[in-house]
């Protein structure tokens, strides 16, 4: 009977399976948890960047960006260098153009002015002239 009763033991085990409670009436925590993790981490991520380009290193990306935003430029083959796109020398040259014309304008206005104050500097010296030769 004792050897009986080491087999019968092993073979009456008891099993347990544990599960979790079940979540309150309400909101579930872990569903608010996961729909808000992305929010969260746009949040940080647009602080974050906002942040960077408020850094001299922002706006040397920033002056980047604007300088290949208006000169293209682009690869040259393999072991090659950058070029500028064709038909970018057109445009420089027409801008140049366009200034030498302004300043041309600029020097002509400045020359007018520039009699104009002489004449006015003539007609003050004159007008204190009389004034001295004509006193007591």
């Amino acid at each position: 009977m004792a050897w009986e009763t080491l087999v019968d033991r092993e073979a009456y085990g008891v099993n347990m399976m544990q599960v979790p409670a079940p979540p309150p009436p309400g909101i579930d925590p872990t569903f608010l948890l996961n729909q808000l993790m992305p929010i969260v981490a746009l949040i940080v991520v647009f602080v974050g960047l906002r942040w960077v380009f408020r850094t001299p290193v922002g706006a040397a990306i920033a002056d980047a960006i604007r300088a290949g935003i208006h000169r293209r430029r682009h690869w040259k083959g393999f072991g090659g260098e950058w070029v500028d796109a064709p038909g970018e020398g057109l445009g420089d040259d027409r801008r140049v153009a366009a200034l030498e014309e302004q300043v041309s304008t600029l020097q002509g206005q400045l020359s007018e002015l520039a009699e104009r104050v002489d004449f006015a500097e003539r007609m003050l010296a004159e007008r204190r002239d009389r004034k001295i030769g004509a006193g007591p």
